[in-house]
């Protein structure tokens, strides 16, 4: 039997069986977009949950021997502990942390390369030196492992028992008094600068090359102040080399109970120090707050308390937020600073 069929009814059928195919193909479109659309995603969460899968390196800008570098030993070989990878501490100093940060600021933002910084590099250097990078926006804050105050402490052979004879001296004899250094801008230089113009005294900086060889110049008396982190004087000040006559902090700290705050004779002035760390901008912030968690126990571990009291350092461990929120409070404080030492950079 012949079946003819009209033209029109032969493009409906062509057209009936090209929909369907155009729909099967959409359909296993769809599902290859699903499947390796979201396979990236997956390769992604999958490498975070597997983070760290190797060594982790853990940047402090600044030479052996100081907070930065006592803080990395306590943390390192701990985070170790917790992640089951090393993290390798490595010093990288120059430029008054500049070449340590810029490093860990171009590094991959994989969770694989980590800093330890302090407060001076986002508060202080960016209004010394032109940067190369931005560290309020190239780097991502953590948690603080410690925080500590200042000690104004002269020469013994000075005749000046408190804060108040600091003042009165000072001011009876402008530009007699010396105090060292640990090299320009750092905390030995900004923090006696910014005190001098808060009180009206004309004090002379004389920069070392070490804040440990600033200090034996007050011991030696070649220099008869010193007025920097207290975790650097502390030993001197025990010892009786030196002597203590009062601390920058808000109130009067447990190691020195007897140590009037600055505070209580210059109304105001609080100025502190911290060390914490942080990943270059981009870190995936699952591990930023792993990484957060992790030194917050560590900080309260008895055998990293009594360490850091011991050095007169106060163990912090606080959110990525909170410790944020601390830079952001202090900037004007050293920006004051710098501007009485005469360190903005034009």
């Amino acid at each position: 039997m012949l079946i003819c069929t009209s033209p029109s009814a032969e493009k409906r059928g062509h057209g009936a069986a090209s929909m369907k195919s155009r729909a099967g193909h959409l359909c296993l479109f769809a599902f290859a977009l699903g499947v390796f659309g979201c396979w990236p995603a997956a390769a992604d969460a999958q490498r975070l949950e597997e983070w760290p899968a190797r060594p982790v390196r853990v940047i402090v800008p600044y030479g052996p021997g100081g907070v930065g570098d006592l803080l990395g030993r306590l943390t390192t070989d701990r985070l170790a502990k917790i992640f089951g990878q090393p993290f390798v501490l490595e010093m990288r100093p120059g430029g008054g942390g500049v070449v340590g940060t810029e490093s860990v600021v171009r590094s991959p933002n994989d969770g694989y390369t980590l800093m330890i910084g302090s407060g001076a590099l986002f508060s202080v250097v960016p209004l010394m030196q032109k940067l190369n990078y931005d560290p309020l926006k190239d780097l991502t804050p953590i948690s603080i492992v410690a925080m500590n105050g200042m000690a104004l402490a002269v020469n013994n052979d000075l005749p000046i028992h408190s804060v108040t004879e600091f003042i009165a001296y000072a001011k009876a004899n402008p530009s007699k008094l010396n105090y060292g250094s640990g090299g320009v801008g750092t905390s030995s230089h900004l923090v006696p600068a910014a005190f001098a113009a808060r009180t009206g005294l004309e004090m002379v900086a004389i920069p070392y090359q070490s804040t440990p060889a600033s200090i034996v110049g007050v011991i030696s008396g070649d220099v008869q102040v010193f007025f920097g982190n207290v975790p650097d004087i502390v030993e001197s000040t025990r010892g009786g080399r030196v002597r203590l006559l009062g601390l920058s902090t808000a109130d009067r700290i447990p190691q020195f109970p007897d140590m009037p705050t600055i505070a209580e004779t210059v109304p105001g002035f609080v100025m502190t120090a911290w060390n914490g760390y942080f990943a270059p901008t981009g870190t995936p912030q699952s591990i930023i707050q792993r990484l957060s968690r992790a030194v917050a126990a560590i900080c309260q571990e008895p055998e990293v308390v009594t360490t850091l009291t011991n050095r007169s350092l106060k163990p912090v461990g606080n959110t990525p937020e909170e410790f944020s929120e601390i830079i952001r409070q202090e900037l004007p404080v050293y920006a004051e600073a710098v501007t009485a030492a005469g360190l903005r950079r034009k």
